[in-house]
């Protein structure tokens, strides 16, 4: 049985039949693809505020991941997944070679065999999400044809992609809620809901999250740099007319005015693991790179020579990576001091168990 205690603020309220219905689709397709906003899918080549398209995977053929460091990804662990699972990220293909569950929250880390991701983000850790503005990145299923009753839009169907399709849309946090249960998870989370246009707090590139986006990450900006406040979790669940909380009549669409009524809003609703709440364990979680292995493959040679070569003299590094790890101090730039310390590990090898 499931069960969940919210709190929403009085506008976004609802009876507890939709919010059952969000949950059901928890549980039924074990993953949720970002759905725009009616004013369209966001031209991404002009579209540069948001994060760079490369700390966004593809979880198996069933969900979404974030790259949280050069070798890590975070997903939510209620899709399935084994140690070889496949992820796709930032062009490249990874098996899966370790794994780490939460014990309670629904989060998932997992260590990618060979990686060397040049983009990933940190842990947004303020306690001050709620009104702030995401943007949320997946793959999944998109937007397909508008719903119409009385010559009025209330929402629109969910495409046939599937999980192939990277899409970014943005959203606002409207609440935060503390150990929401999910059977078997307990989970801190964010929440937001998908207005319609000229709504409520709509945003440009209104999205919603959709078949194959667990693990889809909800971004905030900090200064020039992203953060990564949450993973999808859950989103609103519709039924056929007459077949209300019916799991065996699941239409995939996404709303945000009644159908039976459009002209009423009602927009539907999602939630995002927190990731704040976890940033201990997530940091404690991460495997440690060895001192001047800046490739990933546990030995300190000429590939990593290489990698270093290309950072040197930089200036710029900022975290969360220190151009690479180059910068090992890290202190902004990379000069003798960071070749020093590279030297010292020189043919280092830690592969070796």
């Amino acid at each position: 049985m499931i069960s969940v205690v919210m709190k929403l603020p009085a506008q976004n309220r609802r009876a507890f039949g939709p919010l059952l219905a969000a949950l059901v689709l928890w549980q039924s397709s074990c993953a949720l693809g970002i759905i725009l906003h009616p004013d369209g899918e966001p031209n991404l080549a002009a579209w540069t505020d948001r994060p760079h398209e490369d700390v966004v995977g593809r979880w198996g053929n069933n969900a979404s991941c974030v790259a949280i460091s050069s070798n890590c990804v975070i997903t939510t662990q209620h899709q399935k997944a084994k140690a070889d699972t496949l992820v796709e990220i930032a062009g490249n293909t990874y098996t899966v070679s370790e794994i780490w569950n939460h014990d309670t929250a629904d989060l998932r880390i997992a260590r990618l065999y060979g990686a060397n991701l040049a983009s990933f983000v940190g842990v947004y850790e303020s306690t001050d999400e709620i009104v702030k503005k995401i943007v949320i990145g997946g793959y999944g299923n998109g937007r397909g044809e508008l719903l119409q009753n009385q010559g009025i839009t209330y929402g629109h169907a969910w495409d046939d992609s599937g999980n192939t399709t990277l899409r970014f849309g943005t959203n606002l946090i409207e609440d935060i809620k503390d150990q929401n249960t999910v059977d078997p998870f307990t989970s801190d989370i964010l929440i937001a809901d998908f207005d319609g246009l000229n709504e409520g707090d709509s945003t440009i590139y209104e999205s919603i999250p959709a078949n194959h986006d667990s693990g889809s990450g909800w971004f905030i900006k900090v200064g020039e740099t992203w953060q990564l406040a949450g993973l999808s979790r859950a989103v609103d669940t519709h039924f056929e007319e007459g077949h209300e909380d019916d799991p065996n009549y699941i239409v995939y669409e996404a709303w945000f005015r009644d159908r039976a009524d459009p002209t009423k809003p009602r927009p539907d609703y999602l939630d995002a693991v927190r990731l704040g709440s976890y940033a201990k364990w997530i940091s404690d979680m991460l495997p440690s790179v060895p001192p001047g292995d800046l490739n990933g493959d546990d030995r300190v040679d000429s590939f990593d020579l290489a990698v270093f070569g290309l950072r040197w003299l930089r200036t710029d590094c900022q975290p969360p990576d220190f151009c690479l790890r180059a910068d090992s101090e890290p202190d902004g730039d990379v000069d003798w001091l960071d070749l020093a310390h590279f030297a010292v590990h020189w043919l280092d090898d830690h592969s070796i168990p």
